[in-house]
């Protein structure tokens, strides 16, 4: 028991770092940012941490340091960083007892949206611990490139042979 709250103690101090810094858990190009941090609530990563237009879903994966009342995921997309984006219903991801938990995100229909280009997926999360303490609610950000897939009638070259393999007539 002591070990796990070690490493517990260990995953929240190195969110806490990556939240001040805006930097993602999982690694890069996905960011993390925490716009407030007040419920007993941490996001250790979303995976994958890129995605192409055919992604079907994506995991996120907190650590509920207490118990959580809601957990709500708000997805979105956009095509640049700074560009408008529009909220989605939400994928309910709590409540939850404390631990560490998964939330699957699907994402298929959002990334429609960008079938023409990339852009970025989003993830509004919205945390909260006990509803009755307006002060126990985190708010993250997490950001999700979208890899434009090269187009099936375009230029392919097989790896390292330098060789464009033949198209089907």
């Amino acid at each position: 028991m002591r070990t796990a709250n070690a490493m517990l103690a260990s995953a929240i101090l190195l969110a806490t770092v990556a939240a001040e810094s805006h930097a993602s858990l999982d690694g890069h190009p996905s960011v993390t940012q925490y716009l407030s941090n007040d419920a007993p609530f941490v996001v250790f990563g979303v995976t994958p941490t890129s995605l192409g237009e055919t992604s079907s879903r994506l995991t996120l994966t907190f650590i509920a340091t207490d118990p959580l009342e809601q957990v709500n995921v708000f997805p979105f997309v956009r095509r640049t960083p700074d560009g408008p984006a529009r909220l989605r219903p939400h994928v309910a991801c709590g409540p939850r007892d404390p631990g560490s938990w998964d939330c699957h995100i699907p994402v298929a229909d959002l990334l429609r949206g960008l079938a023409d280009g990339g852009g970025e997926l989003g993830l509004r999360i919205e945390a909260h611990g006990d509803l009755k303490e307006r002060r126990q609610h985190s708010t993250v950000i997490v950001t999700i490139p979208v890899r434009q897939l090269p187009a099936a009638d375009g230029p392919l070259v097989r790896a390292g042979t330098g060789v464009r393999p033949r198209r089907a007539q």
